[in-house]
């Protein structure tokens, strides 16, 4: 009996290390990198010797003045000897005093090693510190409020519609009309397609020559092919990529709603019908109430999904016209022709997406609740 009691704690164990590598790890990592530098800092030395003392630390780049000079000899690896100098400099240290103390010439540019009067920090020791210079850097990027607004309205404008038509595709399927197994083989078509290949597709159908134009010429409706993407067409650009996601990611949402559907007795549906609920009625007060959970669900899959579209921005717009926070992490992070190479403040866009992520779940799970849920808390 004791076993057993044990038994469900021993069955979290996988799912508590499955969180802290996959998950704790990853976050805690990301979000480290976003508040830290790499620096390097140039130690003073109270006398002429690499063993002597440690004084006050110069930042790089820091010009300073030469007070006095020693040469001295540096043993090399082969037995041999070189001259090496050290140099008495003055300078202001990182905490803005001016200190003086000893540096090596390996750490000092210096135009004459016996007669120049001034040199310049340009090597030092590396070392690690907290700052909030990648977050600043963040959030004055110029397009930095760009990308937050677009995927803020992709959201606002894609949830909504994405779960009337995943619910009334869900309804048509549970009412079981002919050709029920033919609905459901075309509204899961989009599931086998990558983000890619979805972006793809409709950037063909948006094209100068794609499917659109093609019709609209072909019916007279114009003379000739309409721009649709294009410099200055952002808000096509927006259609395109909504578009684009609501015919890729409402099967998704619409899986949910079914398996949720199926799960509501049929009891409850036809007690509806005997007291004289019209369809809105039944659609109103009893399936959309019980699928609460279902629904719950689906919102913290989608929107978080939604935080994370990227491959479809980029094959219609290509990144530069329309911007999203993902698109943003990219750019920070790569190395091409267009990157940044800042992998911190790619960490500081990535942590500001998780934040945003669980701040938008929390809210869920807060506000779409069951009826004993909300009785328990």
């Amino acid at each position: 009996m004791k076993s057993q009691k044990w038994l469900p704690y021993l069955l979290v164990l996988p799912t508590l290390l499955y969180l802290g590598v996959f998950f704790a790890y990853p976050m805690v990592s990301a979000l480290q990198l976003a508040v830290r530098a790499d620096v390097s800092y140039l130690p003073l030395r109270v006398e002429p010797n690499v063993a002597a003392a440690r004084g006050d630390v110069l930042a790089m780049q820091t010009v300073v003045e030469i007070l006095d000079r020693v040469r001295g000899e540096e043993l090399l690896p082969n037995g041999r000897t070189r001259p090496i100098f050290w140099f008495l400099v003055r300078g202001e240290s990182v905490s803005g005093e001016v200190v003086t103390g000893w540096a090596n010439q390996q750490n000092l540019f210096v135009e004459s090693r016996t007669e120049s009067t001034q040199a310049r920090v340009i090597s030092g020791e590396s070392a690690s510190e907290w700052t909030l210079q990648h977050i600043n850097t963040m959030f004055n990027d110029f397009r930095f409020r760009s990308a937050i607004w677009n995927t803020f309205l992709m959201i606002v404008v894609i949830l909504p519609i994405q779960f009337v038509l995943a619910i009334i595709m869900a309804l048509l399927l549970q009412a079981q009309p002919r050709g029920t197994t033919l609905f459901l083989y075309v509204y899961a078509i989009p599931l086998g397609i990558s983000d890619l290949a979805a972006g793809l597709v409709w950037y063909a159908l948006f094209t100068q020559r794609g499917f659109i134009n093609s019709a609209l010429v072909g019916l007279g409706i114009i003379d000739t092919p309409f721009i649709f993407i294009a410099a200055g067409r952002e808000g096509w650009i927006f259609l395109a990529i909504v578009l684009a996601e609501i015919w890729r990611a409402t099967s998704i949402v619409m899986v949910i709603v079914v398996s949720g559907l199926q799960a509501i007795p049929r009891e409850y549906i036809e007690a509806g019908e005997v007291f004289g609920a019209s369809v809105w009625q039944r659609i109103w007060t009893i399936v959309l109430p019980l699928l609460r959970p279902s629904l719950q669900v689906a919102l913290i899959l989608r929107t978080i999904l939604a935080f994370q579209v990227f491959a479809v921005v980029i094959a219609i717009s290509g990144g530069e016209v329309f911007t999203v926070l993902a698109n943003e992490t990219y750019r920070w992070y790569d190395r091409g022709d267009w990157g940044y190479n800042n992998p911190n403040v790619a960490a500081a866009y990535s942590g500001l997406i998780m934040l945003i992520s669980l701040g938008i779940s929390f809210f869920y799970l807060r506000a779409v609740r069951t009826q004993e849920e909300v009785a328990k808390a």
